[in-house]
């Protein structure tokens, strides 16, 4: 199978609507989603994403597809997927190893693993080696409210929703605190500080944040790299890694004593070619992965493939939408308390006509 076509898509989403006693969070939007559809010479297409968000990240992710990472692959073998993603790495080292470029190289070859299975009439998690799961739980990861009574009043309509896990986006440690109170002790938690804080911030208040009780603390201080050195915090997991372009990269930080757990990005990574490599490294270093998903495209089917696989079982974090922004229509975008792994050819769903085109951009 050859490769013909690959069109990036700009899809713009409307924010969801809120109902009376649902908090507004600090910053909303739009949501933006930049899609790749791949043809082959025969007419088989695949679909693929890369992790945009934000209107100007779409059009350079957009013009990224279409003017570097498109005229690489055209009139290649799809068999050589896993090929060509170490050779568009190496073509566009001098760029980085992580970032925009390699985001946009993800959504083609996302596309092509879906080609391969649809070729094959196998699915994505039996290319990665099988699934070990049918159903995969579902953290709802809400947005950023920054302060503790709406945060609270959101976590409170998650659970709910009968969700198995919960992710809040916050810096405050006092936020982080309130929302705990709501949360049953044997309910996964997670708090995302998005590097907000620094060692010397977390380590003065290193008791209360022990004292959350968090699955992981995600990205908690800035620059990650101190990391490295930092000696593991009783009580204290920490969880990164959702930036990282590359396995190698990933596998520098499973020597930290004080990281218990890396979460591969599937589109940040370039694609599953790489997120395949990295969730073998991860199984062999010993530290669990836990797939960064902040996806409702291919992507999100594509993470759902990788939690399908690992050997422990992990969440799928399913962003605050709506059931209107569902793609595929199968409750993709609800909180709920799991989701069923995709066991159709591929990916196992295409987005649906419709969607795309009442939303491109």
């Amino acid at each position: 199978m050859i490769i013909d076509r690959i069109e990036p898509i700009a899809l713009r989403i409307p924010a969801p609507h809120r109902a009376a006693n649902i908090p507004a969070p600090l910053a909303g939007g739009d949501l933006c989603l930049t899609l790749a559809r791949v043809t082959t010479r025969d007419g088989l297409q695949g679909y693929g994403e890369c992790l945009s968000l934000r209107p100007a990240m779409q059009q350079a992710l957009f013009a990224t597809i279409r003017d570097a990472i498109a005229p690489h692959y055209l009139g290649k073998p799809v068999d050589q997927k896993e090929a060509l993603n170490l050779a568009a790495r190496k073509r566009f080292a001098s760029f980085g190893r992580s970032g925009t470029v390699l985001n946009a190289l993800a959504a083609v070859d996302i596309a092509l693993w879906d080609i391969a299975g649809k070729a094959s009439g196998q699915s994505v998690s039996t290319m990665l080696g099988g699934a070990r799961r049918s159903r995969v739980p579902v953290m709802a990861s809400l947005d950023k409210y920054d302060h503790a009574g709406r945060t609270r009043q959101r976590v409170e309509q998650a659970l709910a929703c009968g969700v198995a896990a919960v992710k809040v986006h916050e810096a405050s440690l006092e936020v982080v605190e309130e929302s705990r109170r709501a949360i049953p002790a044997a309910v996964p938690f997670v708090a995302d500080c998005n590097n907000a804080h620094t060692l010397a911030d977390v380590r003065r208040d290193e008791k209360r944040w022990a004292a959350a009780n968090l699955l992981f603390f995600e990205d908690p201080y800035w620059p990650p790299e101190d990391l490295l050195a930092a000696p593991a915090m009783p009580g204290i997991t920490i969880g990164m890694g959702a930036d990282f372009g590359s396995a190698e990269q990933m596998a520098v930080y499973t020597r930290a004593p004080s990281i218990g757990v890396l979460q591969p990005d599937v589109c940040m990574l370039g694609g599953l070619s790489e997120a395949k490599r990295a969730l073998a490294m991860l199984a062999v270093a010993k530290k669990t992965p836990a797939p960064h998903t902040p996806f409702v495209g291919p992507a999100a089917l594509a993470s759902l493939h990788m939690l399908a696989v690992t050997e422990e079982e992990g969440w799928f974090a399913t962003v605050e939408a709506e059931d209107s922004m569902d793609p595929y229509g199968f409750g993709l975008t609800r909180w709920q308390a799991s989701l069923p792994v995709p066991t159709g050819p591929g990916l196992g769903f295409d987005p649906a006509p419709d969607f795309v085109k009442r939303y491109q951009a």
